[in-house]
């Protein structure tokens, strides 16, 4: 084992990196500088890594791709439902709400009935909404009368109410 290690501190590709190491540190051993030898051959540190040897017998295998298993789509759904129920806790008593959870569902001639497996669901402005901001825009500008300070021209046109 010595031995290699020794091969490493004479080779040429770890030559240099072994003579700057053995003078900054000139209180460790042979051994230990050794070790810490940044080899181009290998493409690592000696300690971490392994001799050439050891290196070329494992054969040059490029690692492609990591060991992280790639998510399936429950898993996906679960961790967006998730996110979805940490937004429900933060802003879900607000109006309008970001969130809201769904554990009854309505069903024609019956009326609301309770669902099996409640849900998170994520609510969006809606198509309306690029509609009466324009419409709240208009009124804004065309407004004749003096505005005050504290948002009074979005006080002219409820936008929040109209998109319910």
């Amino acid at each position: 084992m010595m031995e290699n290690k020794m091969l490493c501190c004479d080779c040429p590709y770890g030559y240099e990196d072994y003579m700057k190491v053995s003078e900054i540190f000139d209180d460790l051993s042979q051994e230990e500088i050794c070790r810490a030898i940044w080899c181009d051959k290998i493409g690592g540190k000696v300690g971490y890594m392994g001799c050439c040897e050891e290196y070329s017998r494992m054969g040059n295998v490029v690692k492609t791709q990591s060991n992280k298993k790639r998510r399936t789509k429950r898993e996906r759904y679960l961790k967006h439902q998730n996110n979805l129920k940490h937004l429900y806790e933060i802003a879900g008593g607000y109006y309008p709400a970001p969130v809201g959870y769904m554990d009854e569902i309505r069903i024609n001639g019956h009326g609301y009935v309770q669902n099996t497996k409640p849900y998170y669901k994520r609510w969006y402005r809606g198509k309306r909404s690029k509609y009466f901001k324009q419409q709240s825009n208009r009124k804004i500008r065309r407004y004749k009368g003096e505005l005050h300070k504290g948002n009074m021209a979005h006080k002219l046109y409820d936008f929040w109410w109209e998109l319910c």
